[in-house]
């Protein structure tokens, strides 16, 4: 009884969420935006929008919230003429995860056809700065992507032809070896580019690289310009210091265009293992919608890039990343309107929050909302917001606009016109952010850092009672 209740008492002294693996205090997520006009000058109006963000059926499987945004506008041609007017719908997401099918876009009702166009990486938004949160919604940058031309890239031409060479490694034992490629380059006339290789040295002209075969493994170099000479070896220590022969290797090699060679990447990199069967099956869903001008620009942008930066030399892992990384996703779709006509589109998609729990005992969620896209409009009147909470935090606590609740779990505005500023709300579990919670938060976040050394600690001082309060025991019965 005497040992439960010493457990059971140093169990209380540290909060349940300190000693447990309770997630991270920092979830970034993105925001959602306003459609946008691709061409300016449109005489369309929107007499009104409908804005519904509803999070009530979040499950809390997640370390934000995330909910279901639909915007509906009713817009008006009020010309004689018809018109076919392009938009563009922006998303924020990882092409390895995206799917399109998350977003519906329809005019009265009836779904429309759309293409994908792949924009810019936004970094870190919610702590960006006010002007870098600008660049990265940038009605003529994200515009600016919408293109059926191929990138011209500094550092090679599309058509220019490279030489491929194919390593087929293979060791002769169940050893593992280090397999090691040198060469020298001058970079001013030749650019190499490397795909299976974990280990790159460089010393003024000389390069080294090698990677781990437990295998067989197919390794490649590409080369641009200027050819090299290849030198094989390989070893059976990380230093490359204890050379083994216990391997075979065949080197076969072969032109191929820059072009030809990146869109074979983009089609290899489908193949993330077997651990991720669920990711690589999106993406190879995403690179059949994508058209191969996008695939080709997103890769010969990074390469080209990182050629510079890499003074003439690259790996693969640059190009693979492009599909982990959070960029500007825009669905492009065309609206017909007859003469003196209305329609109302909609779209529905996801929105995901940025979770903070750095500052307050429980977390806030924050979420953006892009309105200038509709400032491109003729004229843009009647905004209705509607905003459904979830459970977990039914309370509004800060908002760029006055918003009213109107019952447990729904707040709304009336916004007769665009307000000056982007749209942004905060939830949260209680009414407001007191000052108890903020002084939590902060006792929270410095337990947080001194937990594992407080658990252990505690592991020590609870052996020490439970070894004193046995020997108690022990020397009470030998009396």
């Amino acid at each position: 009884m005497a040992i439960s209740i010493v457990l059971t008492g140093l169990a209380g002294l540290l909060p349940s969420n300190v000693l447990a693996n309770s997630g991270p205090t920092y979830w970034q997520g993105y925001p959602a935006s306003e459609v946008m006009l691709v061409k300016e000058n449109s005489p369309i109006i929107v007499k009104n929008e409908d804005l519904t963000f509803d999070f009530s059926d979040y499950e809390g499987r997640s370390y934000t919230i995330d909910g279901k945004v639909t915007a509906t506008y009713h817009m008006v041609n009020s010309t004689d003429q018809a018109q076919s007017v392009q938009m563009a719908f922006p998303v924020v997401a990882e092409l390895a995860s995206f799917k399109a099918s998350d977003v519906e876009i329809t005019a009265d009702g009836s779904s429309l056809p759309y293409e994908i166009y792949i924009g810019d990486v936004v970094e870190n938004y919610r702590n960006n700065s006010e002007e870098n949160k600008k660049k990265a919604f940038d009605f003529e940058n994200i515009v600016g992507t919408i293109s059926d031309k191929y990138y011209q890239a500094e550092n090679f031409e599309i058509d220019e032809k490279g030489k491929l060479y194919t390593i087929n490694v293979k060791p002769t034992t169940e050893q593992r070896v280090n397999f090691v490629v040198d060469f020298r380059f001058d970079y001013n006339k030749t650019k190499v580019f490397t795909k299976g290789f974990n280990r790159y040295e460089r010393s003024s002209d000389k390069v080294r690289i090698a990677a781990w075969c437990y295998e067989p493994e197919t390794l490649e170099v590409y080369v641009l310009g200027e050819d090299i000479d290849i030198k094989i070896s390989a070893f059976s220590d990380g230093e490359l210091k204890e050379k083994t022969d216990l391997f075979t290797h065949h080197i076969a090699s072969q032109e191929m265009e820059v072009k030809s060679y990146l869109m074979k990447m983009a089609t290899e990199d489908n193949d993330m293992g077997s651990n991720e069967n669920e990711m690589a099956s999106v993406k190879q869903q995403n690179t059949k919608i994508l058209s191969e001008v996008q695939l080709y620009n997103m890769y010969a942008k990074t390469l080209d890039k990182y050629l510079e930066q890499g003074m003439g030399f690259s790996s693969d892992s640059v190009l693979t990343d492009q599909w982990r990384l959070r960029r500007i996703i825009a669905f492009v779709y065309t609206v017909e309107f007859p003469e003196n006509s209305e329609k109302e589109v909609t779209v529905n998609y996801n929105i995901t929050g940025t979770m903070d729990m750095r500052k307050t005992s429980k977390p806030l969620y924050y979420f953006d909302y892009i309105l200038n896209p509709a400032k491109k409009w003729s004229d843009f009147k009647n905004l209705n917001i509607k905003i459904i909470t979830p459970k977990e935090a039914p309370y509004i606590v800060e908002s760029s606009i006055q918003l009213e609740k109107t019952s447990d779990n729904t707040y709304v505005a009336f916004l007769e016109s665009l307000p000056e500023d982007d749209l942004f709300f905060t939830l949260y579990s209680n009414e407001k952010v007191s000052k108890i919670d903020k002084s939590l938060g902060k006792v929270w976040r410095n337990l947080r850092y001194f937990a594992p050394l407080l658990m252990g600690f505690g592991k020590i001082f609870t052996i020490i009672i439970v070894a004193i309060l046995t020997v108690a025991v022990i020397r009470k019965r030998r009396k």
